[in-house]
């Protein structure tokens, strides 16, 4: 079944990356980079080698563009240690040991070099217009964390620790009988993304990302303890030598939003007004507004000013990103032009016909 996530996401300092995640360290026994401008069809290869991986028995990871959520930015498939991703900005990709593991695959050979040369000023136009946009997207973001913050500030004020601690330590017991492997290095914590602010809104993919035998619901905002069990939780389940996935925010790559454990085959998902969980087995609740060591109604008024304004820069922000998608499309309708796809396709499969050889 496969399995769908972000790599990189929109946040208040610009577009981050965890990219070199998409394949977890040191489990790659092959990565092609695509290379070419929008619309030269990178995404139809990625969708086209998982889809051929997918029928012979393999899971695929679908990485989506948090700039258009219909394009995909890689695919990976674990059980082989393959994958396929973008190579072109603002993806942070190249060969890392060309060869022997990376391969490039440049569609851009593929384009009718004379016709795009034709196009180039309205092509460098559109581009500067696209990246003004972006530029004041992030800034509208920017605003938009410092608001954020101001609630955070407002929850960690009124945190009862002692009865979040004591709620941690009942949730840690998920590790009792588990018995420490791989003791001397530990677990690994693949870094990844659920969640994206996109030009169609935000979208979240974690009903997708995180299935698994038991769920924990976590009702709440981060500052609201949280990100304090789930950092927990993931430092815990390292220690025990088991893996984790560890989703993160958008409005802060650092902190964990949700959290899946394979060993345990146990996840971790936030649920508030920004996403909510949609969970169709039955999971065990946490309401973090239990943890506020005083009455929400006290603090409901400062809360609710702070979303309004925080909210209102949000949509302001998706605007922009949504005026930037439409100057987008017109950079791929030139690229789609000049394109040659049935070569590009004869070339792409001598690779497809390699990886089962």
């Amino acid at each position: 079944m496969s399995k769908h996530y972000f790599a990189g996401a929109n946040t208040p300092a610009g577009f981050f990356s965890y990219y070199d995640n998409i394949l977890p360290p040191g489990d790659t026994n092959r990565k092609i980079y695509i290379k070419g401008g929008s619309g030269t069809g990178k995404s139809t290869l990625m969708k086209k080698t998982a889809g051929i991986f997918e029928k012979r028995g393999f899971t695929a990871e679908y990485f989506h563009c948090s700039n258009d959520a219909k394009s995909l930015d890689g695919i990976s498939i674990l059980e082989a240690g393959i994958a396929v991703v973008d190579g072109t900005s603002p993806h942070p990709a190249d060969p890392q040991l060309p060869a022997a593991i990376d391969e490039i695959f440049n569609a851009s050979d593929f384009l009718d070099t004379a016709y795009i040369k034709e196009n180039k000023d309205s092509l460098t136009e559109l581009l500067t217009e696209k990246k003004a946009l972006y530029e004041r997207a992030y800034g509208y973001l920017s605003s938009a964390i410092e608001i954020h913050r101001l609630n955070e500030i407002v929850y960690e004020n009124t945190l009862d620790f002692g009865a979040l601690n004591t709620r941690i330590l009942e949730v840690l017991r998920i590790f009792d009988g588990v018995k420490p492997n791989n003791a001397e290095r530990g677990g690994s914590d693949r870094k990844l993304f659920a969640t994206a602010i996109t030009p169609d809104g935000i979208k979240s993919l974690v009903n997708s990302a995180l299935k698994a035998e038991k769920i924990y619901v976590l009702n709440g905002a981060g500052a609201m303890g949280i990100t304090v069990m789930l950092d927990s939780v993931q430092k815990n389940a390292n220690l025990h030598g088991l893996n984790t996935v560890s989703l993160k925010s958008p409005l802060n790559p650092v902190n964990t939003e949700h959290l899946y454990i394979p060993g345990l085959d146990t996840a971790f998902i936030t649920s508030n007004r920004y996403h909510e969980a949609a969970i169709e087995t039955e999971a065990e609740k946490i309401d973090f507004k239990a943890f506020l060591n005083t009455e929400v109604s006290r603090i409901d008024s400062e809360i609710d000013y702070n979303n309004g304004i925080f909210d209102e820069l949000l949509k302001k922000a998706i605007k922009t990103m949504a005026q930037a998608k439409s100057v987008h499309l017109k950079i791929e309708e030139v690229y789609s032009e000049a394109m040659d796809f049935k070569r590009m396709h004869r070339a792409y499969d001598k690779i497809l016909e390699d990886m089962f050889e």
